[in-house]
């Protein structure tokens, strides 16, 4: 095992209020609330995760599945809301072929793609330069 140490690039500020804290007062809102008050709850719930340091972040759906094709060949494809990755063989040869459809303008300018550790395409912030 390496003996180093690790450096934080960016260290997160002390909050003064606890992950331990955080999760404790979202437990007892959970367990103390009623249904009729969901909207409300989620905001509390935001708050808490704001106060912590924590905000939310909206994750998003990832479903994957593998099928053959018409000549039995598998297929793995994965979508991600208006974006879908495709792998199979190259019908050309015994390479991979990969293909990244979009489906929204959107998708396509928050788009990276990286092959081992190289970027192939970077995302470019709305200012339209990227870093």
């Amino acid at each position: 095992m390496h003996d180093c140490t690790v450096t934080p690039l960016r260290p997160r500020a002390p909050s003064g209020y606890s992950d331990t804290a955080a999760l404790n007062d979202i437990h007892a809102l959970l367990t103390t609330s009623t249904g009729d008050a969901d909207r409300e709850l989620l905001g509390d719930i935001a708050a808490i995760l704001a106060r912590a340091r924590r905000p939310m972040v909206p994750a998003r759906p990832i479903e994957a599945d593998v099928t053959g094709s018409p000549i039995g060949w598998p297929v793995a494809r994965v979508n991600a809301e208006d974006a879908t990755v495709t792998v199979r063989q190259d019908p050309a040869g015994p390479g991979l072929l990969i293909e990244i459809t979009t489906s929204s303008q959107r998708e396509r300018d928050q788009l990276t793609v990286t092959l081992d550790g190289r970027r192939l395409h970077r995302h470019c912030p709305p200012s339209g330069h990227a870093a």
